[in-house]
C-alpha cells in the first residue's frame, strides 16, 4: 500500500511540475501576415538600341507627318521645294540693288549675310538677317541687301513648320549676275540656250565661261 502511495505521489508533483512550466513560459502568438498583391508596373516606352528600331521610329513620324499633307525635311521633296528654291529667292532679290556703275565691285567681292529661315502655316520667311562678313566697301549696297533679302517670302503649303539659321554670300560680279534683270531679259541666241531658274529663264551665254569660272573659284 505504501508502494502505491508513493508512485501516485510521483505522478502528481511530476504533473504540477509541468504546470508551473506551462505558466512561465506562454506559447507565442504567431501572426500570419494576410498575402498582398503586387499591380504590375506600367509598361514604359520601348527602348530603342539598335539603328534597325531607329530606322523604324523615323519611318513612323514621317508616315505620320504625311497623312497631314506635309513634306518631311529629311526628304529629297523638301530639298526640291525648299533648299533649290530659297537661295535663289535671296540672291535675286538682292541683285536688284546692283546695278553697276558707281557702285560697281571687283569681281571676288562680296558680303556674307547671316539669316534665319521661318517656315510657319506653308508661309516662307527670313528674319535676322546681318551681315556676317563683307570685302564690299559700300554701305549703301549693302544696307540694300540686307533689306530686299528681308522682304523675300512666299507660300508652300506642302512646306512643314521649320527653322533653321542660314547664311548667303553674295558676289555682285560673280554669282549674283545671272538674278539680274537684264541677264534675265536677255533674248538673244546662244550655243547652250536659257536656263531655268526659280524666278525665271537665265541664259547660259550670259555668263562667264565655266572653265573661267572654276579658276576664280579655286582662288
Amino acid at each position: 500500500m505504501g508502494k502505491w502511495l508513493g508512485l501516485a505521489t510521483v505522478v502528481v508533483l511530476a504533473a504540477l511540475a509541468l504546470l508551473w512550466l506551462q505558466i512561465r513560459e506562454p506559447a507565442a502568438a504567431v501572426t500570419v501576415a494576410p498575402k498582398q498583391e503586387v499591380a504590375a508596373a506600367p509598361a514604359g516606352p520601348a527602348k530603342l538600341e539598335t539603328a534597325s528600331d531607329l530606322a523604324k521610329a523615323a519611318q513612323k513620324v514621317r508616315e505620320a507627318e504625311a497623312k497631314g499633307g506635309k513634306i518631311d525635311p529629311a526628304t529629297d521633296s523638301f530639298t526640291y521645294h525648299f533648299d533649290e528654291i530659297g537661295p535663289g529667292k535671296l540672291t535675286a532679290a538682292a541683285a536688284q540693288c546692283y546695278t553697276g556703275g558707281l557702285h560697281r565691285v571687283h569681281r571676288n567681292q562680296k558680303t556674307k549675310l547671316g539669316l534665319k529661315w521661318t517656315i510657319k502655316d506653308g508661309k516662307v520667311s527670313v528674319s535676322d538677317v546681318h551681315i556676317v562678313e563683307s570685302t564690299i566697301d559700300d554701305k549703301v549696297l549693302n544696307d540694300c541687301f540686307l533689306r530686299e533679302v528681308a522682304k523675300v517670302t512666299w507660300q508652300d503649303d506642302q512646306l512643314p513648320d521649320w527653322g533653321q539659321d542660314d547664311e548667303l554670300v553674295l558676289r555682285p560680279e560673280r554669282g549674283m549676275k545671272k538674278w539680274m534683270k537684264d541677264n534675265i531679259d536677255y533674248e538673244g541666241d546662244g550655243p547652250i540656250g536659257k536656263l531655268e531658274s526659280p524666278v525665271g529663264p537665265v541664259h547660259a551665254s550670259r555668263e562667264e565661261p565655266v572653265d573661267q569660272r572654276s579658276a576664280d573659284d579655286a582662288q
